[in-house]
């Protein structure tokens, strides 16, 4: 009689119920799930001869060695110029920048920013990210998406101090800002190998080649000049942060 109630329309409805928690798990995941234990990238091969690859080659493992797991660009604070349009530097530690991340779903960036510095609105179109402060502290927030129902462009931001943390949800627009009288760092985590970053100054206006300034003009309701402008000062930032 068991088996007879398992396979009745409570069947149906677990069966579909598994079926939408693997869906959404799959749609959830950042990267796929490596196929070996690591993958160490080999930053030398070059996609072409007809094939691109989505990733990057592993390494021989015969050649990996220990050193290939340690990653040292992250300890010290980056010394930040008078020319630095935002007082921030990110400091990136994707696949392409530590090779042994490659396949692993994960990433760190170390962000430094002196007073009145700021990381501009950017998205991570690929992760997740969780800002950990770890020293002074940082004006973070995100915007909700314009097409959520229930809040259509709403913004959660507060002022995250050190040893807190602050949750960016997957492809929001978010920024930090240093509102305090002294340094400020934090040690960023991201749940793909490569997350993507897309700064929205440098992605309108600083674009190779240009979006159309009437375009932006009629977007943003300012006149062109204004919009030229911006496009001559950020078309000279475009490598900021690659």
């Amino acid at each position: 009689m068991g088996l007879v109630r398992i396979m009745g329309p409570a069947c149906c409805d677990l069966i579909l119920l598994t079926m939408f928690i693997l869906m959404v798990g799959a749609v959830q995941a950042a990267d796929p799930d490596p196929l070996q234990d690591f993958c160490i990238a080999d930053l030398s091969h070059k996609s072409g001869q007809g094939y691109f690859l989505n990733g990057y080659p592993c390494k021989d493992p015969a050649t990996v060695r220990a050193e290939d797991f340690i990653f040292k660009g992250l300890k010290d604070a980056s010394i930040i110029s008078p020319e630095n349009p935002w007082g921030a530097s990110a400091n990136l530690a994707f696949a392409r920048h530590w090779p042994a991340l490659n396949t692993l779903g994960v990433a760190l960036v170390r962000l430094d920013l002196i007073p009145g510095g700021v990381i501009a609105p950017h998205t991570h179109n690929l992760a997740t990210e969780i800002v950990f402060v770890t020293a002074g502290e940082l004006y973070i927030g995100f915007v909700a998406n314009s097409d959520d129902v229930s809040a259509p462009n709403k913004l959660f931001a507060g002022m995250v101090k050190a040893g807190e943390a602050f949750v960016i949800p997957r492809g929001l627009v978010h920024f930090q800002m240093n509102k305090g009288t002294k340094n400020a760092s934090t040690i960023n985590f991201l749940n793909s190998h490569n997350p993507g970053i897309s700064f929205l100054p440098l992605t309108l206006f600083g674009a190779q080649p240009a979006v159309d300034p009437a375009l932006l003009a009629r977007s943003f309701a300012v006149n062109e000049t204004a919009v030229s402008a911006l496009e001559s000062l950020w078309s000279n930032f475009s490598g900021l942060f690659v």
